[in-house]
């Protein structure tokens, strides 16, 4: 933050304090950043790291991704908060509570296989018709992907509760409920689609191998993943913060894609705040970094591909997912 701004923070705290109220955050004046374990994290690990001076004292706290969307919703409310964009779109798509700053992570999704070598590009993605395809999360973001990816090549797919009832005729998909267990090189599947860093960790050993970047073939540089929102109340109580935050977090994106992240840190930072981190040495390499596609895009840039992509989701999944103009900061609130 620069000095002038530190300044007036500063001032704008002791004012608050005075009145028994405090500028930004909880009751106490902290901001409390929640985010997902897996590659949500990692997009913040470089701060968690660093910490840098961002004017209030932030708190930041890793947690189960399958409760990620509690922390907006419930009782703790989260000051800040690193979600999926479907979650962000479900929970506060309307913008009258939370803000989107930007998207900080573009895909890190993969496919992977025990019988097959070859690469999945474009141009032989029907090789995967009369195939079977696990997926984790089938019938929610990571499914939602791959239908997309099938869907604009126009290859058919049908779902199916196990691989004994593939059809010839399309890509077969069956959900991947265990992703611990079922991902394995003696799994039924002809391929996998799992996230990294668990890609990382299931591949080490060499039985399964990276075949498919779902990234790559989604195109468009991959797709808004990750999100990055924040109260409304935050936004306009303190704008320096904000701004501080934002910078902050690209800034550690361009150094967690560089040679020079140091991975221990990384590991010790994002295990440590808030319990719920799985990362170890053996999940977590440079490699997975960069499949983890870390990029801060603000919201104004980002805007146009969020909406196409919630657009897609939508077409897959049924759904009914809006996203106001609120819902995307302008850096003018």
């Amino acid at each position: 933050m620069k000095k002038t701004t530190a300044i007036f923070a500063a001032a704008a705290l002791a004012a608050a304090m005075s009145l028994g109220i405090s500028a930004c955050g909880g009751d106490d004046g902290a901001v409390t950043v929640y985010m997902p374990d897996g590659a949500p994290a990692l997009a913040l690990a470089q701060l968690m790291v660093d910490e840098p001076d961002l004017g209030a004292d932030v708190s930041y706290r890793v947690v189960d991704a399958s409760t990620i969307q509690t922390y907006v919703t419930g009782d703790m409310k989260a000051d800040v908060c690193v979600l999926p964009v479907n979650a962000a779109a479900t929970v506060a798509g309307d913008g009258s509570e939370y803000t989107m700053l930007g998207v900080v992570t573009h895909g890190n999704l993969y496919m992977v296989s025990s019988k097959y070598g070859e690469q999945i590009t474009g141009d032989n993605l029907t090789s995967l018709v009369g195939k079977t395809v696990g997926c984790i999360q089938l019938n929610s973001f990571v499914g939602a992907v791959f239908k997309a990816v099938l869907g604009d090549a126009g290859i058919g797919y049908t779902v199916v509760a196990d691989a004994s009832q593939a059809s010839p005729d399309s890509v077969n998909l069956v959900n991947i409920a265990n992703p611990a267990s079922e991902i394995s090189p003696s799994a039924a599947f002809d391929y996998m689609i799992a996230a990294e860093p668990v890609v990382t960790a299931k591949t080490s050993g060499g039985a399964l191998g990276v075949v498919g970047d779902l990234q790559a073939l989604y195109g468009e540089g991959g797709y808004p993943q990750a999100v990055m929102i924040a109260k409304n109340s935050l936004i306009e109580s303190d704008p320096g913060f904000i701004r501080a935050l934002v910078d902050a977090v690209a800034e550690g994106a361009q150094k967690l894609a560089s040679d020079g992240a140091d991975i221990a840190s990384i590991i010790e930072a994002v295990n440590t705040n808030g319990g719920a981190g799985t990362l170890t040495a053996g999940n977590l390499k440079p490699e997975t970094l960069r499949r983890c596609a870390i990029a801060f895009e603000a919201a104004a840039d980002a805007k146009s591909d969020v909406l196409s992509f919630i657009q897609k989701y939508n077409a897959v999944t049924n759904m009914s997912l809006s996203l106001s103009d609120a819902f995307f900061y302008s850096g003018n609130r």
